[in-house]
């Protein structure tokens, strides 16, 4: 597989001058019904996308940039963030250890803007994606139990 290094370093240097091109007069763009249309009709390409080969990689990084385009503002930035994330994936040297870290690293990093998709998709478009994260995002109480004390009678004897 070749090297998607060039691409991911171009797509960084571009995102903010097309998001500058794309707002107009610094309006936020994004169309959220069409968005939450598009993320419904192809829930699948999100949730286990068809990676198996060059052109499947391709197909993806371009569903998930035009979705980023599609993407309202409260959650654009984070899809992009996940678009950033595949890329960097998809730029993987495997053997090379600084390749695989930035990989995991980038993942990790990219952890809060995928439950925050996750959150607005589900609230918004009532789509229920599945992520597996490293940490969690929701606070979840600690659940305690009372437990009776040792009994203090002196055994028989």
């Amino acid at each position: 597989m070749r090297s998607h290094r060039p691409l991911v370093a171009a797509f960084v240097a571009l995102v903010p001058l097309t998001m500058a091109a794309c707002g107009g007069d610094d309006e936020p763009t994004g169309d959220a019904p069409r968005f939450c249309a598009e993320a419904t009709a192809h829930q699948n390409a999100i949730v286990d996308p068809p990676i198996v080969d060059e052109a499947g990689l391709e197909a993806t990084l371009d569903f998930y940039r035009v979705m980023g385009e599609l993407a309202p503002i409260a959650i654009a930035a984070e899809w992009n963030q996940l678009v950033v994330n595949l890329e960097t994936a998809a730029a993987l040297e495997p053997g090379n250890p600084e390749s695989e870290q930035l990989v995991a690293a980038t993942a990790y990093a990219t952890e809060p803007a995928a439950y925050a998709v996750q959150v607005w998709l589900r609230r918004n478009c009532g789509l229920e994606i599945p992520i597996t994260t490293i940490a969690p995002h929701e606070f979840v109480p600690a659940v305690t139990t009372s437990v009776a004390p040792p009994s203090t009678t002196a055994p028989a004897g």
